[in-house]
């Protein structure tokens, strides 16, 4: 990739150990005064089960630690309040929206946990191998799937942790309805489980009517004649459920939008498919991990058991894989250009003379 072209987004990384410059604002007085801001859940807030399904769920072992990131990489537990305990409906509302601010507590605090323990990962790291805004599909020697995973989440979340810790100084308790207008500011640990649902919802949609039109214009996929990359590209966007829903509406995808976001996913999708194979396989992830992995490609996961889902993984690994890393991003381009119900059965099929 010409480094003119990435120049832009290189206000990104500061380097690599300082995790893309946030090192600042994460160790910020400013920091410290939100968290103290923001209310502390009690042991009268949640049952003694409550409590113990935190903890187990922040600590337990996955079953392949290699594969799996750490559970704080993931939203927390969030208890409900039941609505039949309180007589008015605002007094209902107000108990819903403090439950939503634990939670986003919870995560927030787990975000800047996931940061201090990337730190720590890259301190083993010869910083030679350190992950690179110039070569970003390339995964340290030393890492595992897990910290590959937790490399690109970090990046992702605190990028998005300064505006969101704002929005929830000045929204409070009117947070949770907030994140339904800005939800693309919200990091990985703090989306509740309202905003998952939704957010799959829009992404299976979405990618339906983007293969549609698609289709329409390209009927062979990635071997039409006189498939434009630009074409191409823009519908990867939209069905991978990466570009924003404004410009969805208005059926225009803004210039640079494949390098802030399309880029940087074939990059995680190209390290991440290689970490899977090496340390164990789409048998080792937990569910949770699974059905982020299928996301992350374009495999829808609503109403799917998870042995649809290690099905459908398992065909996207198999399918892509190749030495030659030209040919792997043909294989990819392929498969992304083609709905998965429609995937070729075998590893021999027609690849484009060109790639995503």
């Amino acid at each position: 990739m010409n480094p003119s072209a990435i120049a832009p987004l290189q206000h990104y990384v500061h380097n690599s150990s300082r995790l893309l410059g946030v090192r600042p604002f994460a160790n910020s007085p400013a920091v410290k005064n939100l968290l103290n801001q923001l209310p502390t859940s009690s042991q009268g807030r949640y049952s003694s089960h409550d409590a113990r399904s935190r903890r187990a769920q922040l600590t337990k072992k996955p079953e392949n630690a290699k594969l799996n990131p750490p559970a704080q990489c993931r939203p927390p537990p969030i208890t409900i309040p039941i609505r039949e305990a309180y007589d008015q409906a605002i007094q209902y509302y107000f108990a819903l929206g403090k439950a939503y601010l634990y939670f986003f507590k919870d995560g927030f605090k787990n975000v800047l946990a996931n940061r201090r323990l990337l730190a720590e990962r890259l301190k083993g790291t010869p910083k030679e191998d350190h992950p690179s805004v110039f070569k970003p599909h390339h995964v340290p020697r030393t890492f595992s799937r897990a910290d590959w995973v937790l490399f690109w989440r970090v990046r992702h979340d605190m990028i998005r942790l300064p505006a969101f810790g704002l929005l929830l100084l000045i929204a409070g308790e009117m947070s949770p309805f907030v994140i339904l207008v800005l939800s693309g500011l919200v990091p990985i640990p703090c989306r509740p489980p309202m905003l998952t649902s939704r957010h799959l919802e829009k992404a299976e949609t979405r990618r339906k009517l983007a293969f549609e039109q698609f289709e329409a214009r390209a009927p062979a996929g990635a071997l039409t004649a006189g498939l434009s990359k630009h074409t191409a590209r823009n519908h990867v966007l939209r069905s991978l459920y990466l570009s924003g829903a404004p410009w969805e509406h208005l059926k225009f995808m803004p210039p640079g939008m494949w390098l802030t976001k399309g880029y940087w996913r074939l990059a995680f999708l190209e390290g991440d498919d290689k970490k899977l194979i090496q340390d164990g396989g789409i048998t080792g992830l937990i569910k949770e991990e699974l059905r982020i992995a299928c996301m992350e490609r374009g495999i829808n996961v609503l109403g799917k058991s998870e042995t649809d889902m290690k099905a459908a993984l398992g065909d996207w690994l198999r399918l892509t894989a190749d030495e030659d890393i030209n040919e792997r991003r043909k294989r990819m381009t392929v498969l992304l250009l083609t709905r998965q119900r429609n995937w070729p059965q075998t590893r021999n099929f027609a690849l484009p003379s060109w790639h995503l």
